[in-house]
């Protein structure tokens, strides 16, 4: 039984090979297809979905801050006045 036992792991192994082969090749065309899609975005103008988010968070915060600055404006102001000096004559 042993040539027969070598043939099918010989087949397992070729088995193997192959299945590793078609996984590389799938991440490959996936890979050329993420990048014709993003190719084909840039060229319409458009933005990918990790940018709108970047570009998103800076807008919240952003806006956080004006409206923090607009509550500080609208405070009234605490007048500081230097102390006043006497005059010696």
């Amino acid at each position: 039984m042993k040539p027969r036992s070598n043939l099918i792991s010989d087949l397992a192994q070729m088995a193997n090979g192959a299945a590793s082969a078609l996984g590389t090749m799938r991440e490959d065309v996936q890979m050329m297809r993420r990048g014709r899609a993003e190719r084909s975005q840039a060229a319409d103008g458009m933005v990918t979905q990790e940018d709108f988010e970047a570009l998103m968070s800076r807008v919240d915060a952003l806006s956080a801050r004006i409206a923090h600055l607009e509550s500080q404006l609208k405070q009234p102001a605490k007048a500081k006045r230097p102390a006043a000096k006497k005059k010696q004559g």
